[in-house]
């Protein structure tokens, strides 16, 4: 059997390097393009940064992308390389949509003059649902974002169509709801919720500080998510998936499931912005800061992902608290 070649774009991030571990575990040869000296600490978490079936390539602009395409000839190209934050979209909506949106049309005209047999994964988001749809949603259900980051990934989305209904190619958005792990970086909620319990466990100090802790995101486990993403490019036609858990838990569930995997006993107090939580001295350890919320804060979006069990055979998602409790562990075990 010929060895399959993936090209993942953004394999530094969470997403690319968990799906760069799961496809070297399946024998593939990674093609990695990077910017001149990248982060490459994911990779070296995950054991990953040695391996000899991935191959690291230096790109300097969008257009080098091309060569690299027409060279490769990869059986498959995941393309999850973005701007990816949603507030800071807001501050320069051009760059934005630039990386976003027109560097996947790139990406899609390249593989069609020189690779058009090619397999293109796009890493589509939930941002691109209109904000008040009644929950769950489907793949088919309206689209109007009401964010840059939201607006150019939706461009993009419907580009992969184009190239999907009217080139011919086999392309296909994988629509992510929030998925989380080990990898996400400090900018992250719970990253940010994990390693504060984590610290205050062990050491104690200043209080976690949240917003609006009544908040819910249909939230996921990002390996779970990597593993469906590769099975929706092994189908023998490509098609458009929603990714997510079909489950809605708040910022306050995700405390609570943090500071309970490590056996710590926190009780919650007061209401509204003075709602807070304390141990069993009485030390206050989550407070509440108006600061930080945010307007789309009420946004309880839930995707329906009844079309990935029908097609997927590998669709086991792991439990909430599971996954909380795996990201909590790993920070505690961090700290000195």
């Amino acid at each position: 059997m010929q060895t399959k070649t993936a090209l993942i774009t953004g394999i530094t991030g969470q997403d690319g390097s968990l799906l760069a571990k799961h496809l070297i575990n399946l024998g593939y040869r990674i093609i990695a393009p990077t910017r001149k000296n990248p982060d490459k600490s994911n990779l070296n978490n995950l054991g990953i940064i040695d391996s000899s079936l991935i191959e690291f390539l230096i790109y300097k602009q969008f257009s080098d992308f091309e060569a690299i395409i027409a060279q490769h000839k990869p059986t498959e190209i995941y393309h999850f390389a973005a701007m990816s934050h949603v507030g800071q979209s807001h501050k320069n909506p051009a760059v934005v949509f630039d990386v976003n949106c027109n560097w996947t049309l790139e990406l899609l005209a390249s593989v069609i003059k020189h690779s058009p047999n090619s397999k293109f994964f796009f890493a589509s988001s939930c941002e691109i649902y209109r904000n008040d749809l009644p929950s769950p949603v489907r793949e088919e259900d309206e689209k109007r974002p009401n964010n840059p980051y939201g607006i150019s990934k939706l461009s993009a989305h419907q580009m992969v169509d184009y190239y999907r209904h009217v080139k011919g190619l086999f392309a296909c958005n994988g629509i992510l709801f929030n998925h989380e792990s080990e990898l996400r970086p400090a900018s992250f909620v719970s990253k940010k919720i994990c390693s504060n319990v984590a610290r205050l466990v062990k050491s104690g100090g200043k209080p976690l500080t949240l917003g609006n802790i009544e908040a819910k995101k249909d939230w996921g486990y990002a390996p779970d998510y990597i593993k469906i993403i590769h099975e929706i490019m092994q189908q023998n036609n490509a098609q458009n998936f929603n990714v997510s858990t079909n489950k809605l838990h708040s910022v306050k569930d995700m405390v609570n499931a943090a500071f309970s995997a490590l056996n710590y006993e926190i009780s919650w107090q007061g209401e509204g912005i003075k709602t807070h939580a304390i141990n069993s001295a009485g030390d206050t350890v989550v407070s509440i800061n108006e600061k930080y919320f945010r307007p789309l804060d009420n946004r309880f979006l839930r995707g329906d992902n009844s079309k990935i069990k029908q097609f997927m055979q590998n669709h086991t998602q792991t439990p909430f608290t599971q996954w909380v409790k795996s990201m909590t562990l790993s920070e505690y075990k961090l700290l000195n």
